[in-house]
C-alpha cells in the first residue's frame, strides 16, 4: 500500500525566486503502484534522503535541472536542502505537474502531529489476489463512508462519468437554445409573412400556386435554420478548441471533435427548420388574394 500526502512549502528556486509549492509525499513504492514519464533523472532517486522530483512545466519555467539545489522551507516545519533527482512529464491526469519526495525526508523535517493525513492511497494485490483483496478492503472501509474503493477501471468510469455530466450540462443547454430557436423562427416567419402580405398578395396574382408559395416559406426557415446552425457549430468548435487548452494543462491533450454529432446537429436543424415554418406557410397559404393585394 501506498499512500500520498499533500504539504505546504515556500521553496526557493535556483534564481533565487521563493514560491509557494506543494509537495506530494509518499513511498519509494510509488514508482511500482503509478506509471509516470520520467523525462530526465531517476524517478525512484527521488525518494532517497534530501531528494525531490519537480514537474516540466516547472521546471523550465523556473530552470531547474538535475541536481539543483533547492531552499524548502516546510509550513510547520524546518527548512532543508533538497537535490533535483528527476523531472516528470506533466501530461498526466493524476500527479500532473505535481512535485515528489520521499516520507522519510518529509518526516526529517516535519512533525508527525504536524503531517497531513493521506488523501488517496494505491494498493497492489498479488497476482491471483485480487478479488479477495477487494473484498477485504471493501470490509475494512465499510465504518468509514467518507472513503472509496476504486480499482482502475472504476477510477477511469469516474473520470468519465464527470466530463459525462459536464457534457449532459451542455445538452440541456442545447436542448433549450434549440426550443428558444424554435419559437424565434416561427416568430421571425410569422412576422415576415404580415410584413410581406401585399408582396405575397401580388405573387399569388401573377400565378404563384399555394402549394409553392408554402415551399418558398419552408425553404426560407430552412435556410435560417441551416445559417444559424453553420455559425453556431463554427463559434461552437472554436470555444471548445479554446477550452480544451485549459483541459491539456490538467493533463487532458487529447482534442476529439464529434462529427457524427455535429453532423447530426446540423442535420437536424433544417429539419427544426421545416417544422417551424409549418404554421406561418399554412397562414399565408388561406390568404385572400384581392385582400392581400389591397393592404397597404
Amino acid at each position: 500500500v501506498t499512500d500520498v500526502r499533500d504539504v505546504e512549502t515556500e521553496t526557493t528556486m535556483p534564481g533565487g525566486e521563493s514560491v509557494d509549492v506543494t509537495l506530494s509525499v509518499t513511498q519509494a513504492s510509488y514508482e511500482q503502484d503509478f506509471t509516470s514519464d520520467v523525462l530526465e533523472g531517476d524517478f525512484g532517486d527521488a525518494f532517497q534522503p534530501d531528494s525531490i522530483s519537480v514537474g516540466l512545466g516547472d521546471a523550465e519555467e523556473f530552470g531547474i535541472g538535475i541536481g539543483d539545489q533547492l531552499t524548502v522551507a516546510f509550513e510547520d516545519g524546518e527548512t532543508a536542502e533538497l537535490t533535483v533527482r528527476a523531472i516528470l512529464n506533466d501530461d498526466s491526469a493524476v500527479g500532473n505537474g505535481t512535485w515528489y519526495i520521499s516520507e522519510e525526508t518529509a518526516r526529517e523535517y516535519v512533525s508527525a502531529e504536524v503531517l497531513p493525513l493521506p488523501f488517496m492511497m494505491f494498493a497492489s494485490a498479488a497476482d491471483g489476489q485480487e478479488d479477495a483483496a477487494r473484498a477485504a478492503l471493501d470490509a475494512a472501509m465499510e465504518p468509514y463512508p467518507q472513503m472509496e474503493v476504486r480499482d482502475q477501471a472504476e477510477f477511469k468510469d469516474l473520470i468519465q462519468s464527470q466530463i459525462g455530466q459536464l457534457l449532459n450540462m451542455v445538452y440541456g443547454l442545447l436542448a433549450l437554445a434549440i426550443i428558444v430557436a424554435i419559437l424565434g423562427v416561427v416568430n421571425t416567419l410569422a412576422l415576415s409573412v404580415v410584413e410581406r402580405t401585399r408582396e405575397i398578395g401580388l405573387m399569388r396574382a401573377i400565378g404563384l400556386s399555394r402549394r409553392q408559395l408554402r415551399r418558398m416559406i419552408r425553404l426560407e426557415s430552412v435556410v435560417i435554420a441551416l445559417f444559424g446552425a453553420l455559425l453556431g457549430l463554427g463559434l461552437g468548435m472554436a470555444w471548445g478548441a479554446a477550452g480544451h487548452q485549459l483541459l491539456a494543462m490538467e493533463g487532458m491533450k487529447v482534442l476529439e471533435i464529434p462529427w457524427p454529432t455535429v453532423i447530426s446537429v446540423f442535420i437536424g436543424s433544417a429539419v427544426v427548420g421545416l417544422l417551424a415554418a409549418l404554421l406561418p406557410a399554412f397562414r399565408a397559404g388561406r390568404m385572400n388574394v384581392l385582400n392581400a393585394i389591397a393592404t397597404d
